[in-house]
């Protein structure tokens, strides 16, 4: 049996968990079925609090850490060295380049130490798609990580970093398509386009009258800037669609499924940007899952999943009138078909499988080869942070 310390960077006793925390969760699962001790640290405060007590204390007591984002810099400086999995599915320093205009160039630097600091000190990497795969590979070849030992000794580098994407829980009994007109939107990040999902529900009720849109509030709002979720609700006051379109809050996480039953369709809008090219889209894994087929903008990483189980539609561009008539077709057209190929995703989509890569190094935790002698920090230019920066970064935004 192996000791396994996961350290999340999320709150997740709040039941409200988003993706990242849903991750760290379902990885609990995964790794105490397979036979593993596992222990959670995370920022909710009380006795498994991300600290540095607790991280120096529960690190002796663990063979293997497990560690996602910036709480890594907390963990590479208070834990003992044992062999650590670092998650790579969030490409958050690219997310993150959003926030430059409305919160300095700070966030930026940040995220590139914690991301060098964590390449160099992580002994096996984790991402979730082949798209982001080379992204790291070039990464780790930039500081180091990809050497002349590792190459050696694994051609293929899979023993550096793997692919283990989002997985799903169990099909849902009686799990049953929708026949309403209510469309899910959920969470709003700064990196998507609620405008285009909100007009184009707008021009859907021209032909469908009773066409809804649903977005949800962030669980974690003091950990993302909230600014699109901003901007919609102003569009939406000032434009007089509150009649149709809604702002709940985030559904718990063991509640999902009756909130999933409410809608007949999930849409998702987002301009094309590097962000795109590497996400691999949460939600698209949990609205299908729930049931639901899907209406998106387009993105490498979830656009061969759709197509592959005709689970959902994939609009080229940003045009309000190309996605209301995907969502009219889909509410108007489709049949048990599609909600047939959501099931199908789900079979072949549970989170042991797809994490099988972190099980099998948890079973044989080791050191990265080659990890001291080819280590090579970049350097990134350092601007100090003025005054005007140090007051956007704590209230997260421009003014």
């Amino acid at each position: 049996m192996t000791r396994v310390l996961l350290v999340c960077p999320e709150p997740i006793a709040h039941g409200q968990p988003a993706g990242i925390g849903i991750r760290f969760l379902e990885i609990a699962k995964a790794l105490q079925d397979d036979g593993h001790s596992v222990t959670m640290l995370s920022r909710d405060g009380g006795a498994f609090d991300v600290t540095p007590q607790n991280i120096a204390s529960w690190s002796e007591k663990s063979d293997v850490a497990f560690v996602q984002g910036h709480v890594a810099n907390d963990l590479f400086a208070h834990a003992r060295p044992i062999p650590t999995v670092v998650d790579l599915y969030d490409p958050f320093i690219v997310e993150n380049l959003h926030y430059y205009q409305s919160r300095g160039a700070e966030v930026f630097t940040h995220d590139h130490a914690t991301l060098v600091n964590s390449l160099l000190r992580g002994d096996f990497f984790l991402c979730a798609s082949d798209a982001q795969r080379l992204f790291w590979l070039g990464m780790l070849l930039a500081v180091g990580r990809l050497n002349p030992i590792s190459f050696h000794d694994d051609r293929r580098l899979e023993s550096l970093i793997a692919i283990a994407p989002f997985g799903v829980q169990p099909p849902r009994a009686n799990a049953h398509r929708n026949v309403t007109h209510d469309v899910l939107f959920g969470g709003i990040y700064d990196w998507y386009d609620p405008i285009v999902a909100i007009d184009a529900t707008a021009i859907a009720r021209k032909t469908i009258g009773d066409v809804t849109l649903t977005f949800t509030t962030h669980p974690n709002p003091s950990l993302t800037p909230q600014g699109k979720t901003a901007e919609a609700m102003k569009y939406v006051k000032a434009t007089g669609f509150g009649e149709f379109i809604r702002f709940e809050p985030w559904a718990a996480y063991d509640q999902r499924a009756a909130f999933f039953e409410r809608f007949a369709l999930a849409l998702l809008t987002f301009p094309q940007s590097l962000e795109t090219d590497l996400s691999m889209r949460t939600r698209i894994y949990d609205y299908l899952w729930g049931g639901l087929p899907i209406v998106t903008s387009s993105a490498p990483g979830t656009d061969e999943l759709l197509a592959r189980y005709g689970a959902g539609t994939v609009v080229r561009g940003q045009r309000a009138v190309d996605y209301a008539k995907a969502v009219v077709d889909a509410l108007d057209a489709w049949h048990e078909a599609m909600f047939d190929a959501t099931q199908r995703f789900v079979a072949e989509h549970q989170w042991p499988r797809v994490l099988e890569p972190l099980l099998a190094f948890c079973r044989a935790p080791h050191f990265g080869a080659g990890k001291e002698e080819f280590a090579s920090r970049p350097q990134v230019p350092e601007r100090p942070a003025t005054l005007v920066d140090k007051i956007k970064r704590r209230i997260g935004g421009s003014f």
